[in-house]
């Protein structure tokens, strides 16, 4: 199945391409992702569909020749997953990211489910949307309108008005 999601990053073109090539840094953010790591140029994810079908898939870059654009495709697994992202500036610290993803589960009858349910087609947009949430929440600088809470070992004795 064909899966073709554009969003936004605001960051410069380079700066999402290298946050997008590590999801150690975002894979907390993944919804019912059990696996997410990078090793050896090789991305291995792990996660459950909401039927029960346990999906496993390692990825590989491509080489390619467009600089803007990041060819993959999967080397093993139970889907087959082909794609490729493109970055696109549209003005300094704004890049629309274009991700083509074409995946094929290959138990006949589990993608039989699949194309009834569409279910790896919600859970991949549904991660995207998690992925896009994080790179674009703004820094935690600008969530300090009120005061810090004191910590507890600085707090003053509880009926007293003056520190310790």
């Amino acid at each position: 199945m064909l899966i073709q999601k554009i969003f936004h990053l605001h960051c410069a073109q380079e700066t999402a391409r290298a946050r997008l090539a590590n999801p150690a840094g975002y894979r907390w953010r993944f919804a019912k992702v059990e696996t997410a790591d990078v090793a050896d140029g090789k991305a291995h994810f792990i996660f459950r569909l909401p039927w029960g079908l346990r999906v496993e898939t390692e990825l590989v870059q491509l080489p390619g020749e467009n600089p803007t654009q990041t060819p993959f495709r999967s080397i093993r697994g139970n889907v087959f997953v082909l794609g490729v992202l493109e970055f696109f500036p549209i003005r300094p610290g704004l890049t629309e990211v274009v991700l083509t993803l074409d995946y094929t589960i290959l138990s006949p009858v589990c993608r039989w489910i699949d194309s009834l349910s569409h279910s790896m087609d919600h859970f991949v947009n549904r991660q995207l949307a998690c992925i896009e949430a994080h790179f674009n929440q703004p820094p935690e600088s600008m969530h300090t309108d009120r005061p810090l809470p004191t910590p507890i070992n600085h707090r003053p004795p509880m009926g007293s008005a003056e520190p310790p």
